[in-house]
């Protein structure tokens, strides 16, 4: 069983090198029963709005209960945020190591690079007999840079070799030149080059080759971290490997001793690779390295077929509230195959808009609005990160990444993996992520615009669209016993052409008495005297044709009714508008089908709530027994029994995956008391909540 969570903060988890880390800080960490927890980002420099949301996830762990913190400090290029990192990690007095780079605060950990470089130097001299060798490293005063530097003049010093060092950038820039000045004659073309990173070592060869140098037979080339793109270069380059797996289990170990963790595990040692830059010949282990990798891309390639067809981003932004975008994260979630789980959280204040909004930090309580068959919102408090991690559970590796807008701080997207090699923060995960915190933003904006337009119709009891009376404005002025007749026009009469005229025409019918009202699609509705009825319609279509529009009162489907001043008369027109569906069949049918289908997702995701047959029909504007016939007609089940089904399925998940007490999961399932919640689970499940609980977390 998980003993405590390390924290590890990573800026970008995207090549092997970055997996291969969060390898060797996993299989350490696991091997003391420690869960692992990953919070990473986009890595870059540029801090615009977006990578001002993203890095806000660094905040999350000082916000929960962590045990010990690993900061991947070499990863890091922006040294503001890292910096800002660094300051939180000493403010929390979290017991924390860092990767490469110590402070007065932080222990350090380092790999004995210059070794590294030492035994490639002492391998070229004498194995290759090379006496002209140059080494080029990183910036001066860089630690790395500087530590493997010594490793070469150490063995140059022993073999009695002139030493001649450049110092470069590790990246592409020193190397490039270089390789030109060697080219042009600037610089004498030395025997083998010494570099003190793969990226520097692949551009000195490509330059090289173009430049008519041939790799090794003009000048040998070496690099030293270990990463895929060596074996891609011709010839494939030597270099160091498996330095990041130890540096991972390392980190562990060092920070074992602060937590007083014992700690028996072997950190491994760094290798060399010998391939063809150098002027060996290994040309069966390059090909079988570079075929494991290869198949690895294909499978990955292969995997992520179906986000070319599934149309996530488009669904993800249709949705107008909470329960319907769970049910489409459920039907999108195998996009995300190689995770085991995926859990998205949000803020308790994420619906606020600008400039209101959280910018910075988490907020003290939490929701998980999804998580594989969980259903409903479940609250927690943030110190948990998840409510599943507050169980019994073996070690686990974690994943946390920001779920933001821009620089709008919603929550956290966490996934769970079986081994470091199954993520990577790519652009299919960072496209999911940002397609989750999308469709979000825009049911804030969907419920904040409904609930505005609402608020105007209720104030102004008229319709916004056409002037006509609303239900609402309607049931104000509708006046006992007279007759109330509702319109509706065929279904091409909805396009703006035919719309315009229609609503004029109902206006210049309607002035008289003045209640003429809109109910949406094609109805229009009107009160009047028993006596007026008569030649009503006659009238009507007079005023149509002299707006342009010909339609016959054989054409138009009516219902009428008397008005009942004791009755609810916006139900009433609601029921009328009901029947006009049933009038016009399969129309009908699949307009209840929708209508069913959004209440029963909404009873799915939010069992918990106070729902009952007379609430829930009126949601769809029908009487209880209409209501119930229709239901059991499209699920094939009872609205009472599937409210049971869904309030257990909760039941089940909330004691399969949090600690909370059965007298609380009772509460959270919509129970009015726990006795009556026991009994119905028993008599469902054929055993206790208890042992049901227990069962499950032995599984």
């Amino acid at each position: 069983m998980s003993n405590g969570r390390i924290a590890v903060l990573i800026p970008s988890v995207y090549d092997e090198l970055d997996k291969e880390l969060i390898s060797g800080i996993h299989t350490a960490a696991n091997s003391i029963g420690f869960d692992t927890l990953i919070f990473t980002g986009v890595s870059t420099e540029n801090l615009d709005s977006y990578t001002q949301g993203e890095n806000n996830i660094y905040n999350l762990p000082f916000a929960a209960e962590v045990d010990g913190i690993i900061l991947a400090a070499n990863r890091f290029s922006n040294n503001e945020l890292k910096n800002s990192v660094l300051k939180q990690i000493e403010k929390s007095r979290i017991p924390c190591v860092a990767i490469e780079e110590e402070t007065d605060c932080v222990k350090g950990v380092f790999l004995d690079q210059g070794k590294v470089i030492y035994d490639i130097t002492t391998h070229l001299i004498t194995y290759h007999g090379y006496r002209d060798i140059l080494c080029l490293t990183g910036p001066c005063g860089n630690n790395e840079a500087e530590k493997r530097a010594d490793g070469y003049m150490q063995a140059a010093k022993e073999f009695g070799i002139p030493v001649k060092l450049i110092y470069g950038d590790f990246w592409r820039n020193a190397p490039y030149e270089l390789a030109k000045n060697i080219a042009s004659g600037k610089i004498t073309k030395p025997e083998a080059i010494v570099c003190t990173s793969d990226v520097m070592a692949v551009t000195l060869c490509q330059v090289f080759t173009e430049n008519g140098i041939k790799v090794p037979d003009d000048v040998a080339v070496t690099g030293y971290d270990g990463s895929i793109y060596t074996l891609m270069t011709k010839p494939a380059i030597t270099t160091a490997f498996g330095g990041d797996k130890c540096l991972g289990m390392l980190s562990v170990k060092e920070l074992t001793e602060q937590l007083g963790v014992n700690f028996n595990s072997d950190c491994g040692e760094i290798g060399i690779r010998f391939c063809g830059s150098c002027g060996c010949r290994n040309i069966d282990e390059e090909r079988n390295i570079l075929l494991e990798h290869t198949e690895k891309m294909v499978r990955t390639r292969l995997g992520r077929k179906p986000f070319m067809f599934s149309n996530y981003i488009a669904k993800m932004s249709d949705c107008g509230d909470i329960p319907k975008f769970a049910a489409v994260l459920d039907s999108l979630r195998y996009l995300l195959y190689d995770c085991r789980s995926v859990n998205v959280c949000l803020c308790d204040d994420w619906r606020k808009e600008h400039p209101e909004y959280r910018k910075s930090g988490f907020s003290e309580n939490m929701n998980l609005i999804y998580s594989e068959g969980q259903p409903g919102q479940l609250g927690f408090s943030v110190r948990k990160l998840l409510p599943c991690l507050d169980i019994p559970h073996e070690p686990q590796l974690w994943v946390f990444s920001s779920l933001h807008y821009t620089d709008k701080i919603m929550g956290y997207i966490a996934t769970c993996y079986d081994s470091a090699e199954q993520f990577t923060a790519d652009e299919h995960y960072t496209g999911w992520c940002d397609a989750v915190a999308n469709g979000l933003d825009i049911v804030i904006k969907k419920s904040n615009t409904e609930y505005i337009w609402q608020k105007l119709e209720e104030k102004n009891k008229t319709d916004l669209y056409t002037g006509l009376l609303s239900k609402r404005g309607f049931a104000a002025k509708a006046t006992e016993n007279d007759m109330l007749i509702l319109v509706s026009f065929p279904q091409r009469y909805t396009e703006m052409q035919y719309f315009v005229s229609i609503v004029s025409a109902v206006l210049r019918s309607d002035d008289s008495t003045k209640t003429a009202l809109y109910l949406g699609d094609t109805v229009f509705g009107v009160s009047i005297n028993n006596s007026a009825y008569e030649g009503m319609l006659e009238k009507f279509c007079r005023s149509l044709s002299e707006l342009g529009i010909y339609v016959a009162e054989n054409d138009l489907e009516i219902i009428t009714d008397n008005i009942d001043i004791n009755c609810d008369i916006e139900r009433k027109l609601t029921e009328m508008m009901n029947l006009f569906s049933e009038k016009n069949g399969s129309r009908g049918g699949e307009l209840y089908s929708e209508i069913f289908s959004e209440l029963r997702k909404s009873m799915k995701y939010t069992p918990q709530d106070d729902w009952c047959v007379n609430a829930a029909s009126q949601k769809t504007g029908l009487s209880a027994s209409h209501f119930q016939r229709l239901y059991k007609k499209y699920f094939g089940i009872s609205f009472n029994e599937e409210l049971i089904v869904f309030r257990l399925d909760r039941a089940k998940y909330l004691l399969k995956n949090t600690s909370m007490s059965v007298q609380r999961i009772a509460e959270e399932c919509g129970y009015a008391s726990a006795a009556h919640f026991m009994r119905q689970f028993k008599e469902r499940e054929k055993m206790s909540a208890g042992k049901y609980r227990k069962e499950k977390i032995n599984e």
